[in-house]
């Protein structure tokens, strides 16, 4: 099997509870996932958000703040708390952690450091400094600072995953005879217009229409995405072999398994 750089995406909605707490048993079967990618050779690096869901409640708040000032407060506490959960599993599968916290003026100059850590097997989970930023989730949850990691440290493979099982020519929650798109080669303007900001759940931010926009970035680099949702430990290797429950977009790897809605 061909080694590939790939950098997994997990948003708010894929790591929380309905009332918006972090769910330790999602996490878990993250890191299961990754390990079994990590497993067969490939280098992989790990955007995750959940700083905000991991800390809210520690500070006294009962549910997910709204205000910018309590999520960049509940964002401070949690962004340990997350990493050290990321930590705790992943030293069941012998992987080591290693945390970046990154702006949108300063991931340029990570390239070096996650390299390295590459190069010793460490697993780089970023996201961004959230308890500092100037504007609210400048990166759109992570979607688009996904992207811009991808095009940086030359992924092979971009895999975002969220509460929405591909990209569909309508809202489905809205249009149950939505179609989904399984395999695109491009991202069309009329694509991005149809995305919303809305998401299933209610707890991500960044909703369809982020994720549709970093895919066209990562996709314009000539890196092969894949936007959609997954279940078990076997998730992660079956989106990289083309058995994923969503849409690809690219040219590297077709569907095998076209699984619709």
């Amino acid at each position: 099997m061909e080694k590939k750089r790939i950098v997994v995406k997990i948003g708010s909605s894929s790591l929380t509870e309905l009332n918006g707490k972090l769910s330790i048993s999602k996490l878990r079967e993250h890191v299961q996932a990754v390990a079994r990618l990590k497993e067969q050779g490939h280098e992989v690096v790990l955007i995750s958000s959940g700083a905000v869901a991991a800390g809210f409640k520690s500070i006294g708040y009962a549910t997910r703040p709204d205000k910018v000032v309590d999520k960049q407060s509940a964002a401070a506490v949690g962004q340990g708390l997350l990493l050290q959960a990321y930590a705790d599993e992943c030293k069941t599968h012998d992987i080591v952690a290693a945390q970046l916290l990154l702006t949108k003026d300063l991931y340029k100059n990570a390239n070096a450091t996650i390299s390295n850590l590459l190069e010793r097997d460490v697993l780089p989970i970023i996201n961004e400094n959230d308890s500092v930023a100037m504007k609210e989730l400048t990166f759109g949850d992570n979607d688009m600072l996904s992207a811009l990691v991808s095009t940086l440290i030359d992924a092979d493979f971009l895999m975002i995953l969220t509460d929405i099982n591909g990209i569909y020519q309508d809202n489905p929650m809205k249009n149950p005879d939505a179609e989904k798109y399984t395999f695109l080669t491009e991202i069309h303007q009329e694509m991005e217009d149809a995305a919303t900001a809305e998401g299933a759940s209610g707890v991500g931010t960044g909703g369809m229409k982020s994720k549709v926009e970093a895919a066209k970035k990562a996709v314009d680099a000539g890196i092969q995405v894949f936007i959609g949702s997954g279940e078990g430990r076997e998730k992660l290797v079956d989106i990289s072999e083309g058995k994923g429950d969503g849409t690809y977009i690219g040219s590297l790897v077709e569907p095998k398994v076209l699984v619709t809605s």
